[in-house]
């Protein structure tokens, strides 16, 4: 089936679609790409180890915007997941790294408003890369971005949000890799869902995973907090406190 070519790059086939637009994989002359076609805009130019590249981006003939990034074959925390379970210090490990890319971001004014794990790549050298930056400056208000499984109360509220919101969702994503389930998970509705984000408290990770020690119930709540001057000032602050919660290895 031919599925043409976009900006140049020849398609190959379609590697996910969702509400943020279609992914495909493709190539050109050199190499294998993922070509992501979507309405919004350019995404910010964010070079980082932690940060898919990306190579180029434009407009397509339909007015869509596309842009070609680095090809990850390996797959993603929440294919992973899907697989089996993720021991702990994987899970922080995987936090670690997309918080060295969340902190770079929102050192450079840049809100991600997507995290979750599905956007963890899980590359060679066992690195894990944030994909799906937007052109999101810290998001005006009226935005929701993320999905609600892992959305923050100010943003599921319109507010504006910073670099907080994404702590809050980095949170939630590491409740979902420590026990294979979002928070909320028992919410039967996305109503549900989005009400269980503004007013319950957050969940216990030791409930659903009693092998953890309790401290990582402190590192959840501390993440997870309505108001956002109550969490961590940083990903990287969550990730070492996730990281220090964990039984020392001998």
């Amino acid at each position: 089936m031919d599925l043409g070519s976009i900006g140049g790059y020849v398609v190959e086939s379609v590697l996910g679609t969702g509400a943020a637009g279609t992914v495909y994989l493709a190539h050109d002359s050199g190499r294998r790409v993922a070509l992501k076609v979507s309405a919004s805009g350019a995404p910010p130019t964010l070079v980082h180890p932690n940060i898919v590249p990306v190579y180029a981006h434009g407009t397509a003939q339909d007015g869509k915007h596309w842009l070609a990034m680095q090809y990850v074959a390996d797959g993603d925390a929440d294919r992973e997941l899907r697989a089996g379970r993720m021991s702990p210090d994987r899970a922080a490990h995987i936090i670690a790294d997309i918080a060295r890319a969340l902190d770079f971001a929102h050192q450079h004014g840049v809100v991600h408003g997507d995290v979750k794990p599905s956007n963890f790549l899980l590359a060679e050298n066992d690195r894990a890369l944030l994909a799906d930056f937007g052109s999101r400056p810290f998001a005006a208000a009226g935005m929701v971005l993320t999905s609600a499984a892992y959305a923050s109360p100010e943003m599921l509220r319109g507010h504006e949000v910073d670099g907080h919101a994404d702590v809050y969702s980095l949170g939630c994503s590491l409740f979902r890799l420590l026990t294979g389930k979002p928070p909320f998970f028992d919410a039967e509705s996305k109503d549900e869902v989005v009400h269980a984000h503004l007013y319950r408290e957050p969940p216990q990770v030791t409930r659903f995973a009693p092998w953890l020690p309790s401290a990582m119930d402190d590192v959840i709540a501390a993440a997870m907090a309505k108001d956002p001057d109550a969490r961590y000032p940083s990903a990287g602050a969550l990730a070492r406190a996730a990281d220090a919660a964990l039984p020392i290895k001998d």
